[in-house]
């Protein structure tokens, strides 16, 4: 169990941990693509129909896993489960309270609309383009924020947007053009809904339950992917062919471990993933998991000597693989740029006698990264991140003052440091 004001202790710093979930997750959906590309390259299959098989088969899967490590064991002298090591919050398999749940149902249903383009896309691209495709997400997150707090874009947050969205163009290239309607999925309906389903999944993984336990994100996965599947199969039985049952039946055996592959896989990266929501803001945690985008190139190509086509049909022409590679520079320069940006401050606040527990509410405001309650002159130590110390002062340092008792904030800028 974990709270702002009571932490498991751990053997990693809450810094490095939140290194280690953010990269995981991006080499776990790298793993998970991977496995979609090559069922649905090496079996012949249309993408819709492996992916509606696959998405049920994952929520089975899912559920056997999280039923599995509810079963509780004894470590020194307390009971807990054995997800705990998966997250500390983990209980058991339950239904959350109504306001996680409601979170966690609009999670699903924006899910529900990017994972349908997924496999759209994953049938008329390799694992090298389509993991690109997905951190556009960032850009409208960026956007996103932009526009929640009415504040106006930094020179880096607009060069970040711009290299990105043109990476984007690049890696979506042909040798006749660009593959327009691939794009248009990827700028519309597969990253604005991705976008949705970040913001919601932060939301949950932040809402505490009670003193001492927040929403656990392996109960986020059972509930968030049963809406997904659902939602994703009133939109995908209109446009599957008619023999498609016959189809899944006749695949089922040959796919079954791939699609295992990709169940376990995309469970621990959205675990790691909702973990991660949990304790850094939503564009580092994109950030950071976008290692994918490096990792599907050599992948594609070292699979497809084992696997010829396998994972994705390779571009012969040297200048479309220079587009490629060029777009996906563009695409981390953006990436890695809006991280080297980012001001990170420590701000020690003090409070009026006779105030209660604001911390909180401190960990609520956007840009607080750690909270902590002190003992000695001061009563507050928070850990915070922004574009710049504009920023710091009048998105986060003037919703700190807004709090009913604060006495005196003393802020101190981070020049460098040690993880």
């Amino acid at each position: 169990m974990s709270s702002v004001s009571q932490r498991p202790v751990s053997k990693r710093s809450s810094a490095s941990l939140f290194y280690m979930l953010a990269i995981g997750t991006g080499v776990m959906r790298t793993l998970s693509v991977v496995f979609d590309v090559v069922a649905i390259n090496t079996i012949q299959i249309n993408p819709l129909i492996y992916g509606f098989l696959a998405q049920w088969v994952s929520f089975l899967v899912t559920v056997t896993l999280v039923a599995f490590v509810s079963i509780r064991q004894t470590v020194d002298g307390r009971r807990q489960s054995l997800g705990y090591n998966l997250d500390p919050d983990f209980d058991r398999l339950r239904m959350l309270p109504k306001k996680p749940m409601l979170y966690l149902m609009a999670s699903g249903f924006f899910a529900g609309i990017s994972t349908l383009s997924y496999y759209i896309l994953t049938g008329a691209a390799d694992a090298s383009a389509v993991l690109p495709y997905g951190q556009l997400v960032i850009v409208y997150l960026l956007m996103g924020d932009l526009l929640a707090e009415k504040d106006t874009p930094t020179i880096i947050e607009i060069q970040s947007i711009i290299s990105i969205l043109f990476g984007v163009l690049l890696i979506g290239a042909t040798p006749v053009g660009f593959d327009i309607s691939s794009l248009l999925i990827v700028l519309g309906p597969m990253n604005i809904s991705a976008a949705f389903v970040t913001y919601y999944q932060r939301k949950t993984k932040r809402y505490e339950v009670r003193p001492g336990l927040r929403v656990d994100s392996l109960n986020m996965r059972v509930w968030s992917l049963l809406v997904l599947n659902s939602v994703m199969t009133v939109l995908i039985i209109p446009l599957m062919p008619a023999d498609s049952l016959q189809v899944m039946i006749d695949n089922f055996i040959p796919l079954f471990w791939m699609m295992v592959g990709s169940s376990v896989t995309i469970f621990l990266a959205l675990v790691m993933y909702a973990r991660a929501l949990g304790k850094g803001s939503m564009s580092v945690v994109n950030s950071l998991s976008a290692i994918s985008v490096v990792l599907g190139v050599p992948i594609t190509l070292i699979g497809n000597i084992f696997i010829p086509n396998g994972f994705g049909i390779i571009e012969t022409d040297p200048f479309m693989w220079i587009l490629t590679i060029l777009g996906i520079i563009l695409v981390m320069i953006g990436i890695l740029a809006l991280q080297a940006a980012d001001v990170r401050s420590i701000v020690l606040v003090k409070v009026k006698p006779m105030v209660g527990d604001i911390l909180p509410e401190l960990f609520d405001i956007k840009g607080v990264e750690n909270a902590a309650a002190l003992a000695g002159t001061q009563d507050y130590l928070l850990a915070i991140k922004s574009r710049n110390l504009t920023k710091t002062r009048t998105k986060i340092l003037s919703k700190i003052y807004l709090i009913p008792g604060i006495d005196n904030i003393e802020t101190l800028v981070v020049i460098r440091e040690y993880k």
